[in-house]
């Protein structure tokens, strides 16, 4: 059973790693965490293999929607490049630093 209450929004740059961290509790129970970047812990209690691989295709498949709109904002970009636009605005929403 899922316990998340509200919405969570996090930027994520490039550089921000993603990655598992296990920890050992004072009784010798074994903790699994999903770190996104510094700003978000995913502790993983209840989940099952199943859930944890969904987990991963859906991460999969906002990687390919996210290559979607970068290709939409190439070929637009291009497209007003060869109409000779200029000052155009930036297509892609700016990544905090």
């Amino acid at each position: 059973m899922s316990r998340i209450t509200g919405c969570v929004g996090i930027s994520l740059a490039d550089g921000d790693r993603i990655e598992t961290a296990y920890r050992t509790g004072p009784t010798g129970m074994q903790y699994a965490t999903l770190r996104v970047g510094l700003s978000l812990g995913i502790d993983v209690v209840d989940a099952s293999p199943d859930v944890l691989r969904a987990l991963a295709a859906a991460a999969d498949e906002l990687a390919d929607w996210r290559e979607a709109q970068d290709a939409k904002a190439d070929v637009a970009a291009q497209v007003d490049a060869e109409d000779g636009v200029r000052n155009v605005r930036a297509l892609r929403p700016a990544v905090a630093a």
